[in-house]
């Protein structure tokens, strides 16, 4: 099939959106299909270097990067939060323009919109009148009010991003139309599900949007002897969403008798603060912050510790579970949002989200239990591992193109040679006109 693939973020050196949307991109074409990804040229100095050390992996013609650009004074007001809209917003306008010139040399079977995952910006990508996958999305999720005082700057990061989203929602005709076109929404988590299927989407698919590389994996399940000392990690950037102070408080409730430690890996605009937090909760000898490090000591930390401690407070899924799971680390979480849909029942222990007291207490007695029942411990280790085997990003996007292919139009045999005249007509317009 020939793929249409929009992905603002795209960067094979980087994590998050910009690992997301290059991934779509590379293993959709690993599938055998013909790609074309439309991205920002700032994810350009990590996508040349990965294509021609992988050159040999994939003929040509099989991918194609179009770099899309904005004008200097939107490129200019990207270093504020506002401009970051604006970019993004504009960027799309672009990119819809450079698609609708391809699709006019380039029979498109479909089109998917990868990145960013935002139901609340919506795609101009419907325009193009080709079948439409939308997302993975989310955005729907909204950290609960009651929690409030583990947000400190709950108004500029909550209630301001609400009432973007509201507003986007309310006022942007762009997201209602995205989601009634989409031949599929895929959500990352219920809450965006339902938001979809509100604003008048179609079809709804619950779809995780991490993945993994085959390499990441150890070579077996990781198995772990017990400690004395229960090791416990917390990984992610310092943003007061991601929880770290809901954890913190967690660990002072735990019972005295029960011996851990806690490693924080990730830096960010906490960062500043929390030595003294650490203090204010009698936890600096108990806690080692080892700020940002390098991605094989990630890696080696996830292998070095028994637990991963990770109850964000607002998330469409994150990643940092997958890469857990992955290497066999248990998982002590929120039941709640994109980790309440897709991380296994036996592969954790996710705390009910209800009173802050009541919540913070469970999350403690889970770390006695961890601590109790090692042989379980274990267990729930190696059902993540099993569970983390099947996410792999070829699986996962295998598993895209299982859901896609029964929902594109047939077609006739008169119109698939077409297609591909023309195809070949864009991609060789010297030899064609001959």
């Amino acid at each position: 099939m020939n793929v249409l693939l929009s992905a603002y973020a795209c960067n094979p050196a980087h994590g998050g959106e910009d690992g997301f949307g290059f991934n779509w991109t590379w293993q959709t074409a690993r599938h055998g299909h013909r790609v074309w990804c439309i991205t920002n040229p700032d994810g350009r100095d990590g996508i040349e270097p990965f294509m021609a050390e992988h050159a040999r992996e994939l003929p040509p013609e099989q991918l194609q990067f179009v770099y899309v650009k904005v004008p200097g004074w939107v490129q200019y007001l990207h270093r504020w939060q506002f401009g970051v809209y604006l970019h993004y917003l504009v960027w799309q306008y672009l990119a819809w323009r450079k698609a609708r010139v391809l699709s006019r040399t380039v029979d498109f079977d479909y089109v998917h919109h990868a990145t960013y995952g935002s139901l609340q910006m919506g795609s101009w990508m419907w325009r193009l009148g080709k079948p439409l996958v939308f997302g993975p999305v989310g955005g729907a999720q909204r950290a609960p009010t009651a929690f409030h005082r583990y947000i400190p700057d709950w108004f500029k990061s909550e209630t301001m991003r609400n009432v973007v989203g509201w507003l986007l929602m309310t006022f942007d005709p762009n997201v209602r139309q995205t989601l009634r076109h989409a031949t599929t929404v895929l959500a990352t988590n219920s809450e965006t599900a339902d938001l979809a299927r509100h604003l008048g989407a179609n079809r709804v698919d619950l779809f995780l949007d991490s993945g993994l590389p085959q390499e990441f994996f150890p070579e077996s399940f990781p198995e772990r002897k017990p400690a004395p000392v229960l090791r416990l990690l917390w990984l992610g950037r310092l943003f007061p969403r991601k929880g770290l102070l809901l954890a913190l408080d967690a660990l002072t409730r735990v019972n005295p008798a029960v011996p851990f430690h806690f490693t924080i890996i990730g830096d960010g605009p906490q960062g500043a603060e929390l030595p003294g937090w650490l203090a204010e909760h009698g936890l600096t000898e108990r806690v080692t912050w080892r700020g940002a490090v390098a991605w094989s000591e990630v890696r080696a930390a996830f292998l070095s510790h028994d637990a991963f401690l990770f109850g964000s407070l607002r998330d469409s899924f994150a990643s940092q579970f997958l890469e857990a799971m992955a290497t066999g680390l248990p998982v002590i979480t929120l039941d709640h949002q994109g980790a309440h849909d897709f991380i296994p029942a036996a592969a954790g222990i996710k705390v009910p989200v209800t009173t802050p007291e009541a919540t913070a207490l469970a999350l403690a007695q889970a770390v006695e239990w961890c601590h109790h029942h090692p042989i379980e411990l274990r267990e729930m280790g190696r059902a993540g591992y099993e569970f983390a085997l099947t996410q792999t990003w070829q699986a996962r996007t295998g598993r895209l193109l299982q859901l896609i292919t029964p929902l594109l139009p047939r077609r006739s045999e008169s119109e698939v040679s077409e297609a591909l005249d023309e195809d070949f007509a864009g991609s060789h317009p010297n030899l064609a006109r001959a």
